[in-house]
């Protein structure tokens, strides 16, 4: 049964520079995020950097103990670690040589006596291999939030945790973030605009897209593996994608094959996307390269101009909020946009009505 009763976010929500203020403190401080996986800091001494919002953090093998500390020095502000992955038996800061021990403690302030300092703590968490962070400390733990997403994603790639890290790819686009998660969390479009999702990688009449608090599954089956656009065996024909609000999705790929979206708000109109690759080798073979290729160039590729033409779109006066297209049993299928509704109202419970 369709129902046609739900509207959309109002313009201002993709916009309004002050929505997006709103969001620093209301959403991406108050929520988990998608990080990195285990493997990046698999050492002692490895660390992994990550934004949160605005706060620059870092996850740092300390002798088995996997810690998240603020990437910020107490001294003046600059960031301790610099984008990316490295690995350190401290952490030095580049602008006054203030070191502090994995633990986070201030070791030495260059002779000084300063006190006792300590970078302050970022929660930490795992699911599936996977690492998430959060900035807040009262933030319900990622289980409690997400589920048995671990789980699943453990059903459909049993060996997540011992993958590693094999292709990352970026691009900035001109649209609010919102649109991107939006547009991620419906296929409806999908047999119009991503005809090689449709045909080779997923059977569309299979699709369903659940939502369930901070958690948006998506499940199918793979077509045909002589209909796939990538060598696979016959047996391992599952889908499976697990976006978490805000900004992350993991995905899993008929074959096993596992990637992660995240999304950085950069600004109201500006979105950083991070697509990643987990396999089984830090290089990829001609066949998993074929695999990238063909998602980046036709499924990722295709949504960039779409999102910007409707960044475009609502910031337009002739815009108003058209009908959703809902599935009243609260399963959607490709047909429909029940997570669209869903995102709409985690927008509004965190920010209110724009």
């Amino acid at each position: 049964m369709r129902t046609q009763a739900q509207w959309g976010l109002e313009a201002s929500a993709y916009v309004d520079p002050t929505v997006f203020e709103a969001e620093q403190d209301a959403i991406f401080a108050r929520t988990w995020h998608l990080v990195g996986h285990g493997s990046q800091v698999g050492e002692h001494g490895k660390v992994l950097t990550a934004t949160i919002g605005r706060d620059p953090i870092l996850i740092v093998n300390d002798r088995g103990t996997i810690r998240g500390l603020f990437n910020v020095c107490q001294h003046r502000g600059h960031e301790l670690v610099p984008p990316g992955e490295t690995e350190r038996h401290s952490l030095t800061c580049p602008y006054h040589a203030w070191t502090y021990d994995l633990d986070g403690r201030l070791l030495t302030a260059r002779g000084e006596r300063v006190g006792e300092l300590c970078l302050p703590l970022v929660r930490v968490e795992t699911a599936g291999g996977f690492l998430f962070a959060t900035v807040d400390d009262e933030l319900p733990s990622l289980a409690d939030t997400i589920g048995p997403v671990g789980d699943e994603i453990l059903a459909l790639a049993p060996d997540a945790p011992e993958r590693v890290l094999t292709s990352r790819r970026t691009h900035e686009f001109r649209a609010n973030w919102k649109i991107a998660v939006e547009n991620y969390n419906e296929c409806y479009h999908c047999p119009n605009v991503h005809k090689a999702f449709t045909r080779g990688v997923i059977d569309p009449t299979t699709f369903r897209i659940t939502p369930s608090g901070a958690t948006i599954r998506h499940a199918a089956r793979g077509v045909a593996a002589e209909r796939s656009g990538y060598d696979r065996a016959p047996d391992q024909d599952g889908y499976g994608a697990w976006y978490t609000w805000p900004l992350s999705s993991i995905q899993c790929y008929p074959g096993r094959v596992l990637n992660t979206f995240r999304w950085v708000p950069l600004a109201v109109d500006r979105t950083l996307l991070i697509r990643e690759w987990w396999l089984d080798r830090a290089e990829p073979t001609p066949e998993q390269q074929t695999i990238i290729d063909l998602d980046w160039d036709t499924t990722v590729a295709e949504d960039f101009g779409i999102m910007e033409s409707v960044q475009r779109g609502v910031a337009s006066r002739g815009f108003t909020p058209g009908p959703l297209i809902v599935d009243a049993s609260g399963t959607a299928d490709v047909h429909a946009e029940n997570a669209v509704a869903h995102l709409r109202d985690l927008f509004r419970s965190a920010v209110g009505s724009t």
